[in-house]
Parts: C-alpha cells; structure tokens; sequence
C-alpha cells in the first residue's frame, strides 16, 4: 500500500527566495479581490444559470423576515396558496441574510455581503490548509490562484450557499489536515463538526468523507483501526440526516421541493449520459474557464506532474480530492456537465489552487536565477493578471443585469396587481425532461415581484390547470414567452373566454392577463 509520509519542511514544493515579497502581493490579491467582489455585491442579478437559485435563497430569506424567523419552516412563493414551505438545504445563508434585514431593512446586497463573508472564511482556512502542505512560495501562490479564481468572483457575492458550503467544506479540511499531521482528537472532532454543517448547508458536500478516506490511506493508513475515525464519521452524519428527513417530510405535506432527496427533480448522472461526449466536454469547459481560469490550467498540469514525483505532504489530499472530484461529477452528471449546475464545481477550487500554485512556484524557482530582480517581479505580477483576467470577466458580465424579460414580467405584475393577489406563472421548463422529473418552477418573476402563486411548466400549458389554479385564488397569468400560449391554441381560446390581457409581449414586453372571477364560465 502507497503511504506518504508527512514531512516537516524537506522534500516539499520548491519555495521562492526569501527576498521574493510575494507575501504582500498574495495579501494584496485578495485585498483586491474582496473590494471588487464588495462592489460586485451591489450589483444587480446576474448570468441566468445563477438568477433561478438567487431568487429562490433571497425569496427565502425575505420570507423569514416577514413571515417569523423560523429557521426549520424555509418558504418559497411558488407554493400556491399555501405557506409555500419547501424541502430545501438547511438554510443558514437565507436566515443569516434574514436576521440582517431585521437591523437593516431589506436589502439584497446584505445577503450578498454574507455570502463574502464565508467566501473570506474559506479563504482563511485554505491559506491555514495551504501552509500545512507547501512551503511559503507555493502557499503564497496557491491563495493568489484561490482569489482570483473566476469562482470566488462569481460565487463569493452571490445570493446563494455555495460561499457558505465552501467555508465550512475548508475548515473540515484543515481540520483534518491539522488531526493527519498532530494526532490530536480535538481536530478529528474539529473535522466532524465542519463536514456536519457543510452537508447540512449543501448535501453534496458529502464526498469530503471520500476524501478523508483516501488521504487517511495514502498519509497514515494505521489510523483506519482507529474506532474514533468510524466514530467521528458517524457523527458528522446525524445532523444532515435529521435535516433532510425534516425536510422530506415539509415535500410530503406542502408539495414543495429543491429536489433535495425525496424526488422533484433528480440530479444523479446516467449511462446514456457518461457515453456522451457533451457530458466529458461540459465537465471540462466549467473546470477550465470557472476554476482555472483557463491560464490556470498549465500551470495546475505542471504543478501536478512535480508532486507526482516527489510525493510530498501535499499529494495525499490532492489525490484524494481529485479522485473523489471525479466521482462526484460523475455522480451528479445531469447538472455537473451543464451550464445550470455551475455551481456544483464550487469544491474543485482548493484542489486546483494548489496544484496552480504548485505550478507557479516551480516555474518561479526555475525562473528566478535567470531574471533580474525588476524583471522577476514584473513577470510575476504579469502571471497574476493572466490568471485574473476570467475574473475580471465575470466582474464585468455580472454588473449588467440579466433578469430580462423575467424582469419586464415582474415590473407589469407589479402595476397591475395587489401584493396579497395569486398568480400562476408559465415557465419554458418541462415538468420532465427525458424521463427525469424536473425542477421546472421560476422564482424570478415571483421573487422581484414579491407576489406568490403558481408556476406552471411548459408541457402543462392547458386550460384545465389554469381553471384549477383559478379556482384555488390565482387572479393573473405571466406568460414570459409568446411560445406558451400559440395563437389559435386551445389555451388561447381560454383565455380569450375567461380572462383580460392587461399587458403584451408587443407593447409591454410581456403576455399577463387579469382572470376572470371563478363564477365564469370555462
């Protein structure tokens, strides 16, 4: 059996000269990093992969502030006329962003900043993790490359969990890392309790236990007959567990779901799916473009190939990482390969760091005694910038909004109806897609909007479900695509008996119409 030692300070990556201030300029990076991304954050909605789960976490989130600060009852507005209780991860970032509002009033840049705040939590534990495992120079390198990830830009001030999930996923790590190389109980516990609430926050966060398991077999396999191992991984499981049968039942009672566990929607990969090229290339555009930031790439292969040989305290981990990564995306295939499930690599990036910061420190070592002082630095900072630029990409994508028509269809509801009024809102989503049931409902409209209702998938487009709403309270339509209700169809028809188009897709920009009283005629 492979078994890497953890070495002290011998035999590790090679580090830059000690009169090399890389120090300040990996500070000044995330320095940098943080003040864009607090101007991002008050920046309006942005990419329309992001907009659906942003709407959602922030229609939470207002939703505990108004409606009482239950942390165990999230609600959404696409739960019809009831409460609209949801089965949902455990919402620590919409609550969080909740009790905000209560100080501060209502504000999306507050949950914006929360989201920033676990972004710097976990960039704190990835330096803490990174210095355990590499010498100064590479550490150094490695947090430059995790700011300017294109990931930290996008995911650090959005309204969603992956910043939050991210935080803890990290202090689970250096935790462990920190029991691996000190074979103190207080870290494995340490290390139980951040994976507890990393699943907690997003389940998929669950492959870390994959990764401890292989790292504990590479680095200290004798451990594995440890019963406090089983013990603390046990643990780590009861509170995720809870949550999610809570929040199945919540699915059972009302309706509701993020398709966490009990169905709505599923996430799980397929044969048909892995024979498909489309998934292989979808998997590896989102890894370069969003993780590496495309520059990143041949740096992280060379940073790869060196650990490789020398099988330092870093290999273990990255090994690991990398392997349970593959599973993982594997596992999630229906949403890893896609543009909508972005958000699922949010866990590749401190694997990748190291590995780009592996990269730049070599190419450093066998840059340096070549250049000149002035010149070193100057390639260096150049380094920075390439490895940036995506960054700065989606820095300047993410400040034009993309609500679009969602955005037209949410001023006209707004004009033409009351707060307490129901609406059914049509979506282009199937209800199913390719046999898989599918998470169709859009919270765009209904989020900046602040109206609760319905949402109705494109394949149920009939009149008869329009009555039913109708009759359940619904008193608009939104049809955000001319494509949902064709000219001459049979939902044309009913609306044209049992209801009033009080906006246009030709003079407003979108299709909304006033129905009828119940009593009418269908």
């Amino acid at each position: 059996m492979l078994s890497v030692q953890l070495p002290d300070t011998a035999d590790r990556a090679p580090s830059l000269p000690e009169r090399e201030p890389l120090g300040k300029w990996a500070l000044a990076a995330v320095a940098v990093v943080t003040v864009l991304s607090v101007v991002r954050a008050f920046g309006p909605m942005a990419y329309p992969g992001d907009i659906w789960r942003q709407s959602d976490t922030a229609t939470i989130a207002r939703n505990f502030a108004t409606g009482g600060m239950n942390l165990f009852f999230p609600q959404i507005n696409w739960g019809g006329s009831g409460p609209g209780y949801v089965e949902t991860e455990f919402p620590l970032m919409p609550w969080l962003s909740a009790a905000l509002y209560q100080v501060f009033g209502e504000h999306e840049w507050l949950g914006r900043l929360v989201s920033l705040a676990f972004m710097l939590v976990a960039t704190a534990a990835f330096w803490g993790l990174a210095r355990r495992l590499l010498p100064t120079g590479a550490a150094r390198w490695a947090l430059v490359a995790f700011a300017v990830s294109p990931a930290f830009m996008r995911y650090g001030t959005a309204f969603m969990p992956e910043a939050t999930v991210l935080a803890f996923y990290l202090l689970a790590l250096l935790a462990f890392c920190r029991w691996v190389q000190e074979d103190r109980g207080i870290w494995l516990v340490g290390a139980a309790a951040a994976t507890s609430v990393a699943a907690l926050v997003k389940p998929t966060s669950l492959h870390i236990g994959l990764v401890m398991g292989i790292w504990l077999v590479l680095a200290a396999p004798s451990r594995l007959r440890r019963p406090s191992v089983y013990v603390a991984g046990v643990a780590a499981l009861v509170a995720p567990a809870l949550w999610l049968w809570h929040a199945s039942q919540l699915h059972a009672e009302y309706g509701n779901t993020f398709g966490v566990i009990s169905g709505g929607d599923s996430k799980w990969g397929s044969f048909e799916l892995w024979l498909s090229p489309a998934f292989y290339l979808g998997n590896l555009k989102t890894e370069a473009i969003f993780i590496y930031g495309v520059v990143g790439v041949p740096l992280a292969v060379l940073g790869a190939a060196w650990l490789w040989r020398r099988r330092t305290a870093a290999f273990p981990p990255v090994v690991a990482g990398l392997a349970a990564l593959v599973l993982y995306y594997f596992a999630v295939g229906r949403y890893s390969s896609s543009d909508l499930g972005i958000q699922y690599h949010i866990y590749s990036l401190p694997y990748a760091a190291i590995c780009v910061g592996l990269g730049l420190a070599a190419a450093a070592e066998w840059l340096r005694p070549r250049l000149s002082s002035v010149v070193f630095a100057i390639v260096s900072g150049l380094a920075v910038v390439a490895l940036a630029a995506q960054s700065v990409n989606v820095l300047i994508g993410s400040m034009t909004s993309t609500t679009g028509t969602f955005g037209t269809c949410a001023d006209g509801l707004t004009a033409v109806s009351a707060p307490d009024q129901l609406v059914v809102v049509g979506t282009t989503s199937l209800s199913t897609e390719n046999g898989v049931t599918n998470n169709f409902q859009e919270p765009v409209i209904f989020y900046l909007a602040d109206r609760k209702g319905w949402s109705l998938a494109a394949d149920q487009q009939d009149p008869s479900r329009l009555a039913e709403f109708r009759q359940e309270g619904a008193r608009f339509y939104v049809a955000p695509d001319d494509d949902l209700v064709p000219a001459g169809g049979a939902l044309s028809h009913w609306l044209a008996a049992n209801a009033t188009q009080v906006r246009s897709s030709e003079s407003d920009g979108c299709n909304v119409w006033a129905l009828d009283g119940p009593g009418a005629a269908s």
